[in-house]
C-alpha cells in the first residue's frame, strides 16, 4: 500500500499577468526524506513552495497535508500546520538578537517573556542538530551562514514537520555547506521532512534522497537517488520534453549570419572584482564583444552575472585587469563617463535600478543622458523641449502604451516599463549595449518586440553583451555564447557549435 504523502499539491496554477509561473503542477513529498527541487532560475521552484507556504494564493489547485485538504492563505496558516520556510534572503530583524528573533510572535507579551526557558530550548535544539550560534548577539553583526542557522532553529522551535529551504547555500562557504548537510541529516533522523530548493546539481546529488526537476513552470520528472545521474538531470533541466509547447512559447525571430567587426568594441582582459551580493566576484575574466554580434552570457543566478553586467558601467569595481571600449581604457571612469564613450545599459531589476518610480516618462528617458550637450541649456539647465522630443521618440518607436510622455512611469505595465528602459538605451545611438535579463517576466509579444530590436541593432553593426539565465533565448539570438560559472568564463561557443546539453552542463559546473 502506498503511504500517504506528507504534503501534496494538485493541479496548481499560478500566473502573474500573462506570465504563467506554475502550469497545472502536481507535487508530493513523503515523510522523512530530503527532496531536492531542481531547476533553472524561473523554473517555478520558489513559486511552488510560496504557494505551499501561503505567500502566494494559487489561481487553481488544492493542497493536502497528511491526506486532508488544507486551506493555506497565509504563512501563519502554514506554520500552524507544521510547515516552515527559510527564504533565500534573511527575514530576521537586524537589530534584534537571535533569541528575540526566535521568540517573536510566539511567546507572551513584552512584560512577561520567558527568556531563560526559550534560551534553554534553543540550546537543546542547537546541540541536537549541530546548529550553534550566539543567542544574545544582534543578527546585523552575524554572517549569512549563522543567520541561516537561526532561521532553521526558529522553524524547529515552532514545531515544523516540513522544512522548506529556498536556495540555502547561496551565501555559504564550503565548510558551512558541509555543516548544513550534516544538520539536514540530523533533522531527517528526528522525523523532519526537508524540501531543498536549488539550481545546483551537485547539491542534489550529495544531499537529497530524491529530486523533482522543474522547467518553465512544469514538473519534468521525479527521480530517486538511485535514478539520479548528471546526464539525466541536465537533460531534464535544459532539454525540451514537449517540443510543440516549448516552440509556441518562444518568439520566432530570424538571425542571419553576418561578418562581425575586425576589432572588439568591448574588451575585458583578466578582470577581477570584489565579491558582490551573491558572494561571488569576477575572477580573471577575459571577454571580447565585437561590432555586429550578440555575445550571450549564460549563467545561473548567483555566479557573477550581475557583477559582469555592472562592471562595464562601473569600472571602478575592477580590482585587477584591464577593460576598454573602442580600444580606449575605461578603468577609473565613472558611469556618466562610460556612457559618453557610447555604452548603454539596461539593468536586471527594472523597478529598483532602472527607473525613478515617481517620475514621468520624460524624466526617466532623460536618466543617464542628462549631462549630454543636447539636453542642456547653457550647460546648466535641462533642455525640456529636447527631452520631451526624445521621450516621444521612445514612446513612438518602442510602442510604449501611455497617454503621453508626462505619464508617471510607475503606472505603466511591466512590459511598457521595460520598453521605455530599452528605448532610453538607444537615445544616443550607442555602439555597445549591455543588457541583463531584458525579457524577464514579460509576455511573449513584448519579448518578440525586444528580440527584434536586439537583432536590428546587431545588424546595424553595434555590439551587444546580453546576459541571461534563459538558455533557450540565448540560443535563438546569440552569435556566440560564453558561460559564466562561479565568476569565471568557463567556455565560449560559436553559433555553429551550440548544443543545449553541453552548454547547460557547463552552466552548472559540469565538465
Amino acid at each position: 500500500m502506498t503511504p500517504t504523502p506528507l504534503v501534496e499539491l494538485r493541479n496548481v496554477r499560478k500566473a502573474f499577468g500573462s506570465v504563467v509561473a506554475l502550469d497545472q503542477v502536481n507535487f508530493s513529498v513523503s515523510p522523512g526524506e530530503i527532496r531536492g527541487l531542481l531547476g533553472e532560475n524561473g523554473a517555478g521552484k520558489s513559486s511552488l513552495m510560496k504557494v505551499l507556504y501561503g505567500l502566494y494564493a494559487p489561481d487553481e489547485g488544492e493542497i493536502f497535508i497528511d491526506g486532508q485538504r488544507a486551506d493555506i492563505t497565509s504563512p501563519f496558516d502554514s506554520i500552524t500546520k507544521g510547515i516552515g520556510m527559510v527564504h533565500q534572503s534573511s527575514t530576521l530583524v537586524p537589530e534584534f538578537t537571535a533569541l528575540e528573533n526566535i521568540m517573536m510572535c510566539t511567546e507572551g507579551s513584552a512584560w512577561n517573556l520567558p527568556r531563560a526557558a526559550v534560551s534553554k530550548r534553543i540550546g537543546e535544539l542547537s546541540e541536537e542538530f549541530g546548529l550553534s550560534f550566539p543567542v544574545d548577539t544582534k543578527t546585523v553583526h552575524l554572517s549569512a551562514g549563522v543567520k541561516q542557522k537561526i532561521e532553521i532553529i526558529r522553524a524547529l522551535y515552532r514545531g515544523v514537520k516540513l522544512l522548506i529551504l529556498d536556495e540555502p547555500t547561496t551565501s555559504l562557504v564550503e565548510s558551512e555547506f558541509r555543516q548544513l548537510l550534516k544538520s539536514l541529516q540530523a533533522l531527517v533522523a528526528q522525523g523532519v521532512t526537508v524540501i531543498f530548493i536549488t539550481h545546483k546539481m551537485r547539491e542534489v546529488m550529495e544531499s537529497c534522497h530524491s529530486v523533482t526537476v522543474m522547467r518553465k513552470g512544469k514538473i519534468q520528472s521525479s527521480l530517486s537517488k538511485e535514478e539520479m545521474s548528471k546526464e539525466q538531470l541536465v537533460k531534464l533541466m535544459f532539454m525540451e520534453q514537449d517540443i510543440e509547447v516549448t516552440e509556441s512559447a518562444l518568439p520566432k525571430v530570424a538571425i542571419e549570419p553576418r561578418k562581425r567587426g575586425d576589432k572588439p568594441v568591448l574588451s575585458l582582459q583578466s578582470v577581477s572584482t570584489q565579491a558582490g551580493e551573491s558572494g561571488i566576484g569576477l575572477d580573471n575574466v577575459t571577454l571580447e564583444v565585437y561590432g555586429g554580434e550578440i555575445l550571450g552570457v549564460a549563467a545561473v543566478s548567483g555566479n557573477g552575472e550581475k557583477e559582469l553586467a555592472e562592471v562595464v558601467v562601473h569600472p571602478r569595481m575592477v580590482t585587477s585587469g584591464t577593460m576598454s571600449v573602442g580600444g580606449e581604457s575605461i578603468l577609473g571612469l565613472d558611469t556618466l563617463e562610460v556612457f559618453a564613450k557610447g555604452v548603454a545599459y539596461t539593468p536586471e531589476d527594472r523597478i529598483h535600478e532602472g527607473i525613478l518610480n515617481e517620475a514621468s516618462i520624460i524624466e526617466n528617458v532623460l536618466l543617464g543622458h542628462h549631462a549630454e550637450e543636447r539636453f542642456l541649456n547653457r550647460k546648466m539647465f535641462v533642455n525640456w523641449p529636447e527631452a520631451r522630443k526624445a521621450a516621444k521618440e521612445v514612446v513612438d518607436h518602442f510602442n510604449v502604451d501611455t497617454p503621453d510622455e508626462d505619464f508617471a512611469i510607475r503606472r505603466l505595465s511591466g512590459g511598457n516599463i521595460q520598453k521605455t528602459i530599452m528605448g532610453r538605451a538607444f537615445v544616443s545611438d550607442p555602439r555597445l549595449l549591455v543588457t541583463h535579463n531584458p525579457t524577464s517576466g514579460l509576455d511573449i509579444s513584448t519579448v518578440e518586440f525586444i528580440f527584434e530590436k536586439l537583432v536590428q541593432t546587431r545588424n546595424e553593426g553595434e555590439a551587444i553583451l546580453w546576459i541571461s539565465e534563459d538558455l533557450d533565448e540565448l540560443m535563438i539570438l546569440s552569435d556566440r555564447i560564453a558561460v559564466l560559472y562561479q565568476g569565471r568564463i568557463v567556455a565560449v561557443f560559436d553559433r555553429a557549435d551550440f548544443d543545449k546539453f553541453t552548454i547547460g552542463l557547463q552552466m552548472i559546473g559540469g565538465e
